[in-house]
């Protein structure tokens, strides 16, 4: 029985050192876990709460057995006060082990929550990293035709300035008449 006794100290032990592991993380950066310094506080003091009661009830252990007998024959006297104190320790170790797993619980819902919303997130990086790179192919593609646009019209300007340097103003007025008569006829036949 007192073999089971120390195996359920040491994992209680454990369980605290654990405890005092995850403050000791949380104190760091409390708000990265949604914590107050009021509840980090709250739970140094259910840890050190839970260390003076596993201390309390490994002293009781180590007394010689003969003299805890004689104590609880008695009707109580150190060893007696001494087992009430631990179990209710006890009892307020395991309420306060219910409360760290249900606020543990819900720190997990909400760390899923915000694993959801980042992969929603990088999705939609994603997809708009996609758009990006298809419009820039398609702007790439209209500099292109602006910049064949641009060299035709150069080229179509400096032919009609050079025509027009050369030629005399009577040439010039034979080919306003020949595109006058030539506009006539295509309306004509538009329109008949």
């Amino acid at each position: 029985m007192t073999d089971e006794i120390y195996s359920t100290a040491n994992s209680i032990n454990t369980d605290l050192d654990e405890l005092q592991e995850t403050i000791d993380v949380s104190r760091e950066a409390p708000e990265d876990y949604g914590l107050s310094l009021a509840q980090i506080s709250e739970r140094q003091s259910f840890v050190d709460t839970g260390r003076k009661a596993l201390e309390e009830m490994r002293r009781a252990l180590a007394q010689p057995v003969s003299n805890a007998k004689a104590k609880v024959k008695t009707g109580g006297g150190a060893a007696g006060e001494q087992r009430k104190q631990s179990e209710h320790h006890t009892v307020e170790f395991n309420h306060h082990q219910v409360q760290q797993q249900v606020l543990m619980e819900q720190q997990d819902e909400h760390l899923d929550a915000m694993m959801d919303t980042v992969r929603n997130l990088h999705g939609i990086a994603g997809t708009m990293n996609t758009e990006l790179d298809d419009q820039a192919i398609l702007l790439d593609d209209m500099d292109n035709l602006v910049d064949r646009t641009q060299s035709k019209l150069t080229a179509a300007r400096n032919t009609v300035n050079k025509f027009l340097r050369d030629q005399n103003s009577s040439s010039l007025r034979v080919i306003l008449i020949l595109f006058v008569v030539i506009l006539v006829l295509i309306v004509l036949i538009i329109f008949t």
